[in-house]
């Protein structure tokens, strides 16, 4: 057992040898430069948040509306990159470009005019198909962790202002079956990532989540919409850029 033991230790200290001994370092004078561009291609998943009113939460309120959730899409942003660099940890980076997706809102509707054999309301699906196109201009601040061999760990928060240019075509094409929201938002928005350094180039993976700060929707008479006290819209981005 001591044999066995001793065998493990000097594996475990010879593999911990191997992974802290420096490697070959890529653009090692890359991150002391001022300025840096770049472009970002990824993949979001748009959501909403809902808030319904005390009518929906009843559950004998007879209304059309019996049931309502979001059910989000997958879609993919393009964007390019400006990074101002503050000091040897703090980078100053603003993203402006443009999110494509889909917003599902589910509703499961009482047919008020047909009963079940005991009694109940008959039921029917309704999938309502919102589709955006996001204009994003974030402001972001950036904190990059010690560089590691090639690569560096990173954390990054901040807000953007984004307006959907399809809020108001959509809203033509369906006005008597799609709920009306406005087309001006605010995002507060958190994330991490690593940055892989290449020869020529640095190469970033990032996660980040996207969170809606103001009601988009429009009061009005449709009964989609009445059973909506306040809707916020949600984001998963996963990005990969190219700097």
């Amino acid at each position: 057992m001591k044999r066995l033991l001793l065998f493990i230790s000097i594996c475990l200290s010879v593999h911990l040898a191997y992974a802290q001994r420096e490697k070959v370092l890529h653009n090692p004078n890359y991150d002391a430069k001022r300025i840096r561009m770049g472009i970002s291609l990824g993949f979001n998943t748009m959501n909403y948040r809902i808030l319904p009113t005390s009518d929906l939460l009843v559950p004998f309120f007879q209304d059309s509306v019996q049931h309502l959730e979001a059910i989000p899409s997958v879609g993919f942003n393009l964007a390019f990159i400006t990074d101002l660099r503050l000091n040897d940890h703090f980078n100053l980076r603003t993203q402006p470009g443009l999110q494509f997706g889909q917003r599902n809102l589910h509703y499961t509707m009482r047919n008020m005019y047909e009963v079940n054999d005991d009694g109940s309301m008959k039921t029917y699906d309704y999938t309502m198909k919102i589709s955006t196109i996001y204009v994003d201009v974030p402001l972001l601040v950036k904190y990059n962790a010690r560089r590691i061999n090639n690569y560096r760990p990173y954390i990054i928060a901040g807000g953007s202002i984004k307006y959907d240019l399809e809020t108001l075509r959509t809203r033509r094409n369906n006005s008597k079956y799609t709920i009306s929201q406005v087309p001006l938002d605010y995002f507060y928005q958190f994330g991490f990532g690593v940055n892989w350094y290449f020869v020529y180039f640095k190469f970033a993976t990032e996660f980040k989540f996207e969170f809606g700060a103001r009601n988009i929707l429009q009061s009005e008479n449709v009964e989609y919409a009445e059973v909506i006290d306040k809707l916020y819209s949600r984001l998963f981005v996963i990005s990969m850029h190219f700097e």
